[in-house]
């Protein structure tokens, strides 16, 4: 994440910094109206310290942001951060507050590189600062979380998540890559005929917040290459959430959900696209079970036989007049032979080139049940979404039992 972060000149932070402590000097003590829980609350805050953290008070050149711990006192209920900040300090962007000390605050981490800039009106402030001398070889401290990809502030995350998502991968239960979002990708692609992933995005644009719009060129470009064989669909009815094939994409400012795949299993990945931001990393951060996740252990040495056409798996499309459920199929096949005399009989009847034969093994089947509602497998129909449960009117299957109708490769 470090080295997609835009960094801006250390000059830049000291303006805001001069400002802050100006306002401080004429008010360091606000009462504020708030609203909480539709009720309105008034909350005296007095700020008795700041100190300045991070990068900035290691003397680094440039900087991703200015962080700064507040310490204050308030009497009452306490609007959240961004009210109160906003009241005391205006708008500055690429400034961060955390509320505390800086042993312990808001951020979750302690910064012993602390330095005390504003303890209270006529305090020597400007001299604080000065004191501060740069340093050529100083930058931005590793943290543990620098495996993730985006920033914290362009998710949003609850209690320890964006901690629990590195441990996740750590050992072994996620594992993930960034594909970076660059200019190129954002520029619609002109073409001659409308595909039908941009027929699908010319319907949902209008339903689509401004930030969301302008990722569709690249969510597009992304997904081309991620799911070749997929068709877009709106997931939970949000408008900025989707269905691509075997993949869910989540806009804007995505939550971290860390069981995902609890409550998604045949959802191969998960991608959580930020809206795009001056200071970024702007990209996709593409989030796949691990090696050694229970759902990827169980279809270890499952395998599949499968008919496609053009390199795309070949689906079927049940209709029932008398449902309003129209729901996508796929057969799997225990072996070559069985796939091969499949595929001769539709060229046969269809008087069209026979199908050819693909095969998918372990985690790679995720590719496959992730794209239809029901599963053929060994003549019995298994659904895998709740539209093919509707239609076959039995249970969702678990994927314990998907599991075990897989035939094993013993090899």
């Amino acid at each position: 994440m470090p080295a997609l972060e835009k960094r801006h000149p250390r000059e830049s932070f000291t303006k805001k910094l001069i400002r802050i402590c100006q306002r401080l000097d004429e008010h360091s003590i606000r009462s504020i109206t708030h609203k909480h829980i539709y009720r309105e609350f008034t909350c005296e805050i007095e700020i008795t310290s700041i100190w300045v953290v991070g990068s900035y008070a290691r003397g680094a050149l440039t900087c991703g942001d200015l962080d700064l711990v507040i310490g204050l006192q308030n009497k009452g209920v306490t609007p959240s951060t961004r009210v109160w900040a906003k009241a005391f300090f205006g708008s500055p962007s690429l400034v961060r507050y955390y509320p505390g000390n800086p042993s312990e605050n808001a951020s979750g981490v302690a910064f012993p590189e602390a330095i005390l800039i504003w303890s209270g009106p006529g305090c020597d402030w400007k001299a604080a600062i000065d004191a501060i001398k740069p340093d050529l070889h100083a930058g931005r401290a590793a943290r543990e979380t620098d495996a993730i990809p985006l920033r914290d502030e362009q998710l949003r995350t609850y209690y320890d998540e964006y901690h629990d998502a590195v441990d996740m991968q750590r050992d072994g239960l996620w594992e993930w890559e960034f594909v970076e979002i660059e200019k190129q990708m954002l520029a619609p692609t002109p073409t001659e005929v409308v595909a039908e992933d941009e027929a699908y995005f010319t319907r949902c644009a209008p339903m689509m917040g401004r930030k969301s719009r302008e990722l569709i060129p690249a969510m597009i470009k992304l997904m081309r290459e991620q799911e070749p064989s997929g068709s877009w669909s709106s997931a939970d009815s949000s408008r900025s959430k989707f269905r691509c094939g075997s993949s869910e994409v989540h806009l804007g400012r995505p939550a971290l959900p860390i069981d995902f795949f609890d409550y998604s299993p045949w959802v191969r990945q998960l991608i959580l696209i930020p809206h795009i931001s001056a200071r970024g990393p702007n990209g996709a951060w593409i989030i796949r079970r691990g090696p050694e996740h229970p759902d990827r252990k169980a279809l270890a040495g499952k395998y599949a036989y499968y008919l496609m056409s053009s390199g795309h798996p070949d689906t079927i499309t049940y209709c029932d007049h008398s449902k309003h459920w129209q729901p996508e199929a796929i057969e799997l096949l225990a072996s070559h032979e069985e796939a091969r005399a499949i595929a001769a009989q539709f060229a046969d009847e269809d008087e069209f080139e026979a199908p050819e034969v693909g095969r998918a093994e372990g985690y790679d089947l995720f590719s496959l049940l992730g794209l239809v509602d029901i599963i053929d497998v060994g003549g019995e129909q298994l659904a895998m979404t709740y539209t093919g449960s509707s239609f076959l009117e039995t249970d969702i299957v678990t994927l314990e039992e998907l599991a075990a109708a897989l035939p094993l490769n013993l090899k």
